[in-house]
């Protein structure tokens, strides 16, 4: 069946997201060049807790849909223009894990937080806060309203 322009965008609304979908493949290899972020952590979880750090953890299945994609793009550029230095100094720490194909780290995380679907979620200690919600709901029709949620969430786990 041919879809007319008007049928396409009708559709698929996120073909016009089309520069954040661009800025995503061109970082998506290595989303450390967009702000210092790694997307594995050499330590352990137990070991991580010690540390008194910030984690947000995005946990996806593969495939991936366009509300997905462009979250994550949103955070990264959140990120970046918000927590350059405690991305870099290690105070906060942004971690995608697969759960279609975990490995045994994130598995043992994903046990531990109890994860069985997608979800957004600020830790620090024992405490975790789940941002999943508010962060598809707004990331596409309210960017300033996501951004300032996410960022007081993230500043007052920061601030513990």
């Amino acid at each position: 069946m041919y879809l007319s322009n008007k049928n396409f965008t009708r559709w698929f609304p996120a073909i016009k997201k089309l520069p954040a979908l661009v800025l995503l493949v061109a970082f998506y290899s290595n989303p450390s060049a967009l702000c210092g972020t790694s997307s594995g952590n050499d330590r352990g979880y137990s070991e991580n807790l010690q540390r008194n750090e910030v984690f947000l953890y995005y946990f996806y299945f593969v495939p991936r849909c366009d509300e997905c994609i462009i979250l994550e793009t949103a955070l990264l550029k959140m990120l970046q223009d918000f927590y350059h230095d405690e991305v870099n100094d290690g105070d906060l720490i942004f971690k995608k894990i697969n759960l279609s194909d975990p490995d045994p780290e994130s598995e043992q995380l994903i046990k531990k937080l109890r994860v069985r679907r997608q979800l957004l979620l600020l830790v620090r200690d024992d405490t975790t806060e789940n941002l999943t919600r508010d962060a598809f709901r707004f990331v596409e029709r309210d960017y300033e309203r996501f951004r300032i949620l996410m960022k007081e969430a993230i500043d007052r786990a920061l601030s513990q």
